[in-house]
């Protein structure tokens, strides 16, 4: 005879049963659980939040105002075409070491902490600050401490000293604008005086040639196209001081300035809609006009390029950051950690979850689980030899 094979189920009831029978046992784990948990989260530090938040200004140092360049090309911004944005420059500022190093100097924070060295105390600041972007344009900053008081004073100076970061920032970038449109000025100076001078000796040889107005918008064109050129060249030499010279930012101002060229060249050996080719004018008509042109793009340069030196002179003098407070730090009324009701739910589900798991194990070892029979298939009789 062979034996019997069994199944094993579990029994909820006899499950439910043993937990009644222990229900005394269980109630006692439960609320010393419970108590326990709460003492723990009594006991942990507190630790209180509170945040700032910033908005970039509209304009920033790394802009040229080319409003009145020219009207054969309009008005517009020239700017580090795919550069960082303000929003992105603003964060950069707070997360500097700078503005760290300010705030763990100004509340002594390695003392504080009881740290051995500043950097820890640096790194320990990374770690309690929280730097979002909520919305579009928006910075919010957001430093937890043991006390009310020191989080809300560690916010505001995150503000502060992110402010004075801004203005020296602002400030270094307008100087090394302003000296470099100086020396690139005092360079076309002198082209203008070349320039005029090869004018003058060429309406006194072959006295004053009458322009009609097409070759005069012609003029005006290539000036706007010159005094755009000469603007990306100082860009483009800003944007070295900062970027490799195979980054985007460089590349993509480089090709607009080889864009400019291709048109200023096309313009001046082909002609446009406004000029006619250099063939159908006579020799001598052409030769004034490549003269008075030249002349008048080189002070066409040399305006934009005063207008945006006193631009820089004002941006470096200007003691206003580059940002402004939306909202101020204020004094939080209730901690944010730790989390005292999530603890003790946590702390009850994990001892509910280990009592049934003891349950169902000694329900299992006292046989709890009934084992069922099933009737075996009838074995085919063999044939008799």
């Amino acid at each position: 005879m062979s034996e019997t094979p069994k199944v094993w189920r579990i029994s909820l009831q006899a499950i439910v049963r043993r937990a009644h029978e222990e229900r005394t046992r269980l109630l006692r784990l439960h609320v010393g659980v419970a108590v326990l948990a709460i003492v723990v989260a009594l006991l942990l530090p507190r630790w209180y939040r509170s945040g700032v938040t910033l908005v970039p200004a509209p304009h920033d140092g790394l802009s040229l105002d080319l409003t009145y360049a020219g009207a054969g090309l309009g008005g517009g911004m020239l700017g580090l075409g795919g550069g960082p944005t303000p929003q992105d420059q603003l964060r950069a500022i707070v997360r500097s070491r700078a503005v760290a190093d300010s705030i763990v100097t100004r509340f002594g924070l390695r003392e504080h902490w009881r740290l051995k060295r500043h950097g820890q105390a640096r790194q320990r600041l990374s770690q309690l600050t929280t730097i979002t972007t909520p919305r579009e344009g928006e910075v919010l900053i957001e430093v937890e401490a043991e006390s009310p008081v020191l989080a809300r004073d560690l916010a505001a100076a995150y503000a502060r000293y992110s402010g004075s970061e801004s203005i020296r920032l602002k400030s270094s970038l307008a100087l090394q604008r302003r000296l470099h449109l100086e020396a690139r000025l005092a360079e076309v100076e002198r082209e203008i005086l070349i320039a005029s001078g090869k004018v003058r000796r060429f309406e006194e040889e072959h006295g004053a040639v009458s322009l009609p107005d097409q070759a005069r918008e012609a003029m005006d064109s290539y000036g706007a196209l010159r005094a755009q050129r000469a603007m990306l060249q100082t860009e483009l030499a800003a944007a070295r001081r900062w970027y490799a010279d195979t980054a985007p930012e460089v590349q993509s101002l480089r090709d607009r300035i080889a864009e400019l060229d291709r048109q200023a060249q096309a313009m001046s050996a082909q002609g446009d809609v406004m000029q006619p080719s250099g063939q159908d004018l006579p020799a001598l008509r052409q030769t004034y006009l490549q003269l008075t042109r030249d002349h008048q793009g080189l002070v066409a340069v040399a305006e934009l390029m005063r207008r945006a030196r006193e631009q820089a002179r004002v941006e470096e003098s200007n003691p206003v950051p580059a940002f402004s407070l939306l909202d101020a730090a204020e004094l939080p009324e209730r901690h944010a950690r730790p989390q005292r009701g999530l603890i003790v739910v946590l702390a009850l589900a994990l001892c509910a979850f280990g009592s049934l798991a003891r349950l169902w194990w000694t329900s299992t070892i006292e046989a709890i689980v009934q084992p069922v029979a099933v009737a075996p298939e009838p074995h085919r009789q063999e044939d008799a030899a």
